[in-house]
């Protein structure tokens, strides 16, 4: 009877956790690239069907969960536009960076034109800078991240209260308001460099997530997880693991 009532307890104590989990299949969520060598394509396994195509050189290697891919300054995976001008939205990303060679690399970006608020770009600097940049009106968060080490890196924006935040690894360590929304409305959705400008990354990304609104707290800790495998999956069944079970392509 006790042994019923413990576990009839943890069964109870799980149900807020795996309702608080993020969805993939969430129309919400623009681009979910947990990443995996598909001739090609780093395929999208969200809802928005925004399939990644690999320019230059991007080796496919062991990730934070799973797979992940290896950039090494002369690569990028182009994703189409995602419109998030004007809106609310949130970038999340592991990111394994090697700071050496370029000093600016961009980590993920969107341009329509190189002018203020229309071109979207986040780096990573060789100091660990993190930026969250939208051309001439930018967030820095200095030292965020070291050389070699995997770092989860969430930017945020609130559209509707002009505020935007950087989170290093569950932990809001910058902030800044009364900003301009993002106003760029055409550009692939590129991840590794930016663009024609170049800036390419060196180093290692795994788990890309965008999703159409501010996320809350809770979901900013979730979003670290592997999303495959940590909630309820599209199919409706529980997963065996929270994380770290990402499927081999």
């Amino acid at each position: 009877m006790l042994r019923r009532l413990t576990i009839l307890a943890l069964l109870l104590g799980l149900l807020p956790l795996m309702a608080a989990a993020l969805d993939i299949t969430d129309d919400e969520l623009l681009l979910y690239m947990p990443v995996g060598d598909d001739g090609g394509e780093v395929l999208d396994e969200g809802p928005a069907g925004n399939h990644g195509i690999v320019a230059g050189t991007v080796d496919i290697v062991e990730g934070q969960y799973g797979l992940g891919m290896d950039f090494s300054a002369d690569g990028e995976v182009a994703a189409p536009y995602i419109e998030l001008n004007e809106r609310s939205f949130t970038m999340c990303m592991w990111v394994n960076p090697r700071l050496e060679g370029e000093d600016q690399q961009c980590v993920m970006s969107q341009m329509q034109t190189n002018a203020t608020n229309t071109s979207l770009h986040y780096r990573v600097y060789n100091a660990g800078t993190v930026r969250m940049g939208f051309y001439s009106n930018d967030l820095d968060a200095p030292a965020a991240v070291l050389a070699d080490e995997w770092s989860h890196i969430v930017f945020w924006l609130d559209a509707d209260s002009q505020d935007r935040r950087i989170y290093i690894n569950g932990e809001q360590v910058a902030q800044d308001a009364g900003k301009s929304a993002y106003l760029g409305n055409a550009g692939d959705t590129i991840i590794g460099s930016w663009g024609t400008s170049g800036q390419k990354f060196n180093g290692l990304i795994d788990e890309v997530q965008i999703w159409g609104r501010a996320l809350s707290e809770n979901d900013v800790q979730d979003s670290m997880l592997d999303l495959m495998t940590f909630a309820v999956d599209a199919r409706g069944k529980v997963a065996t693991t929270w994380a770290g079970m990402k499927r081999a392509r």
